[in-house]
């Protein structure tokens, strides 16, 4: 949308098919895309600013996600000029140290990545050690299944959005932190409200019905409304029936209710 200035694609395939339309894909976003046109909200790096690979059956499924990771950074370094940096898991299940999750990765903008590549604190797949002129880097590699998960608040304070989203952040010294949450405040100018943007990494774990209840409470203490919610791109579909209930219990919208769930539409690929 316009105020993140950035659009998330869920993609469910497998072999050839899949590595034929990611690599089209990232063709047409180095094509198309200025980064230095955007003026989005949103932390982003690169034109494609982040591909993400997920294994969705067991051990030999996460070697082939590790195989398509390896293949889209040889294409998008190669082929396009693109610098590809490591993120997320490495083949043996450990997370990379200094790059265990995009924002990560990403701290300081696509200059400051170039040095930190050149410094070897992060991993360059691929590609030159120089942003690309108009696409920036992009960041690749494998991870678990998360939720991206919006909660929009009837406010144009960015200090409510903001201290709400630090109170629930995995890492935040409150009693709010959420185990596997990552948290952001923007202002959406075009609607006139604010917005916590989270990534809920342990789904199974914390899912977006209990971050929807948190942020409700914290809100309800700045004395503002919770106006919707919002699942970016395919849930697991054990978390959609908790976040709907939660939403009616708490009389809370919730955008693209009746898209399918990830379950599903694995599905639908499996026939």
């Amino acid at each position: 949308d316009g105020d993140h200035d950035r659009s998330v694609f869920t993609v469910v395939g497998h072999g050839e098919a899949l590595a034929a339309g990611l690599e089209a894909l990232a063709a047409t976003s180095v094509e198309l895309i200025d980064i230095h046109a955007g003026h989005g909200v949103h932390p982003r790096g690169g034109a494609l600013d982040v591909l993400p690979v997920v294994g969705l059956d067991g051990a030999s499924s996460r070697d082939a996600a590790h195989a398509l990771v390896e293949r889209l950074a040889a294409y998008l370094g190669g082929e396009l000029r693109v610098p590809t940096v490591a993120y997320g898991q490495q083949r043996d299940g450990s997370m990379l140290a200094n790059a265990s999750f995009t924002g990560a990765v990403r701290r300081g903008g696509p200059a400051t990545v170039a040095e930190r590549i050149t410094s070897g604190e992060l991993e360059l797949l691929a590609g030159p050690r120089a942003p690309h002129p108009t696409a920036g880097v992009t960041i690749v590699g494998v991870r678990d299944v998360l939720v991206a998960f919006n909660v929009d608040l009837a406010t144009d304070n960015l200090d409510i959005v903001r201290a709400i989203a630090a109170s629930i952040r995995a890492n935040a010294a409150t009693n709010d932190a959420l185990p596997g949450i990552r948290a952001l405040g923007f202002l959406l100018d075009s609607r006139g409200i604010a917005q916590v943007s989270t990534n809920i990494e342990r789904p199974s774990y914390i899912g977006p019905a209990k971050v929807l209840d948190t942020i409700v409470r914290l809100a309800a203490e700045h004395e503002v409304e919770v106006v919707q919610a919002e699942l970016v791109g395919l849930a697991p579909g054990t978390t959609i029936a908790p976040l709907r209930y939660a939403c009616t219990r708490l009389g809370v919208p919730l955008s693209a209710a009746s898209q399918p769930s990830l379950d599903a539409a694995v599905g639908l690929l499996r026939g």
